[in-house]
């Protein structure tokens, strides 16, 4: 039995939930613990059940006790004392990375975010379908948006600032996406499309407001830190997209069915890795943090 751990926000979920599919489809017997990192909230406003419909083979307390040695029993509690915990774990080395040797394992609990397309090679087209949002979800505003983004020649655009601005993240990610990123995608996509659109999607609208205001440009607001989801779905909607390196703008250019898309992403994931293996196929285009063109 393997049991996978789910953590994380929507973007990360979605990834953890590719993985089951994967393990599945290769013949594993696989459930996933939705329980230890939410407190049993697994019903909160950006669970991956809730804003997909989706369902999976749930893990018990029990399986999860056996596999973590964590059992709290009178008699494992002294064995422990007497041999050591005894765990089955299975620690992903780097998030970033494509590790295939995670394929091999037959009853282990696996930790980690599996951040990469060739992780759901075999269950992708599988996945763009439950991969729909629920449209009860959706409120009256997003679909307002989702009109305007539906008549134009769309591009989203993803500003992530919040907790990426902050200083004691800078080694992580600082100097990645930069207001020079943004501004040289956005203007390839000038040239190279007819009257793009370009469609804000943010975490700090006030800065959006004061730096990106062209004509051209639409600053989304119909969602909040609960309701997330949408600007996912909205992402997706766009004909093309300028992603910033976030799982949650990942997905929603992956979900992107135009089949003629551009997607322009920083040629930097994260400064400690080279993290190769996050970049899907159609993430050829890439920009550097003075807004000039180095791959694809």
């Amino acid at each position: 039995m393997l049991m996978l751990q789910m953590t994380g926000g929507l973007g990360n979920q979605m990834f953890q939930y590719a993985m089951y599919q994967e393990l599945k489809y290769r013949g594993k017997e696989v459930s996933i613990d939705d329980f230890t990192k939410y407190n049993g909230q697994e019903t909160h406003s950006n669970c991956i059940k809730k804003v997909f419909d989706l369902t999976y083979e749930r893990g018990t307390r029990e399986e999860y006790n056996r596999l973590t040695d964590s059992s709290m029993c009178f008699l494992m509690r002294i064995k422990r004392k007497l041999f050591g915990r005894k765990q089955k774990l299975y620690q992903e080395k780097d998030a970033l990375e494509f590790f295939p040797d995670v394929f091999k394992l037959e009853d282990a609990y696996l930790i980690g975010y599996y951040q990469s397309e060739k992780y759901f090679a075999n269950v992708a087209g599988q996945l763009r379908r439950e991969f729909s949002f629920v449209e009860e979800l959706i409120t009256e505003k997003a679909r307002e948006y989702r009109d305007l983004i539906d008549s134009s020649n769309s591009v989203s655009v993803h500003i992530r600032r919040g907790d990426y601005t902050n200083e004691k993240f800078a080694p992580l990610y600082g100097g990645i996406c930069t207001t020079e990123y943004y501004k040289g995608t956005m203007r390839y996509l000038r040239e190279s499309l007819e009257n793009p659109r370009f469609f804000l999607f943010t975490n700090d609208p006030d800065w959006v407001r004061e730096n990106m205001n062209d004509e051209d440009c639409i600053l989304v607001e119909c969602s909040d830190e609960n309701t997330g989801y949408m600007d996912m779905m909205l992402m997706s909607r766009c004909r093309h997209n300028i992603i910033a390196n976030s799982s949650f703008s990942w997905w929603g250019a992956w979900l992107n069915q135009n089949p003629d898309k551009i997607i322009l992403s920083p040629s930097k994931w994260i400064n400690t890795t080279s993290a190769e293996d996050i970049y899907a196929e159609c993430m050829e285009l890439r920009f550097d943090a003075k807004g000039e063109r180095v791959h694809g």
